[in-house]
């Protein structure tokens, strides 16, 4: 008997606690849009224990590159990028806490899929431990040589290696650059898992 009264209490914490709670400011309740994406302040995605989020397996919180995007409407919110190559429609990536960590390029052959998935928050951290603020030294150190080029639009000084291109933080307009010329202070400003 007493198995059962407390078998039954177990079953009515959940609803007497949510009895007459109403969602706060922050709180989305439908806010998709045209797309099915959550537009900018929709709803955040958990974290880990240790409040840093994991790269792994070509993906980042289940989000991969080629993947329909509608099947993580839940995690990306649509939203704006500018820059001087123009204004490009993005999905921001929103930690548990609701900051930005990144966000999700569509795949310029077909839009209805995930692209590069780009990383700016020092938050997100990859199996080997590479971050945003990393210095370029260690980046180094912990992934061996890389080999930085140039863009001849943006500036933006990256190398490439096994999927994932880190952008450093230092303007180079020509695509071949002198690597002697980036100083070993120099930060990690963006991963980008490559589709």
């Amino acid at each position: 008997m007493r198995f059962s009264h407390c078998f039954l209490a177990l079953l009515l914490i959940p609803f007497l606690c949510t009895c007459g709670a109403r969602p706060n400011e922050d709180t989305v309740v439908s806010t998709a849009d045209s797309t099915g994406m959550t537009p900018a302040g929709g709803n955040a995605v958990d974290t880990d224990q240790e409040g840093s989020y994991a790269i792994a397996n070509g993906a980042f919180l289940g989000i991969k590159p080629g993947e329909p995007l509608a099947n993580y409407t839940a995690t990306l919110r649509a939203g704006l990028l500018q820059t001087g190559e123009g204004d490009f429609d993005v999905f921001y990536i929103d930690g548990a806490a609701g900051e930005e960590l990144g966000y999700v390029m569509p795949d310029p052959n077909d839009e209805s899929k995930v692209g590069d998935i780009y990383l700016t928050s020092p938050k997100v951290r990859t199996s080997a431990g590479v971050h945003v603020g990393m210095t370029h030294a260690r980046l180094v150190e912990v992934l061996g040589p890389l080999e930085f080029h140039g863009s001849e639009i943006e500036g933006y000084t990256s190398a490439q290696k096994d999927g994932m291109a880190y952008r450093i933080d230092a303007g180079n307009w020509s695509y071949e650059i002198d690597q002697q010329t980036i100083t070993p202070e120099t930060e990690l400003i963006e991963i980008v898992i490559l589709r």
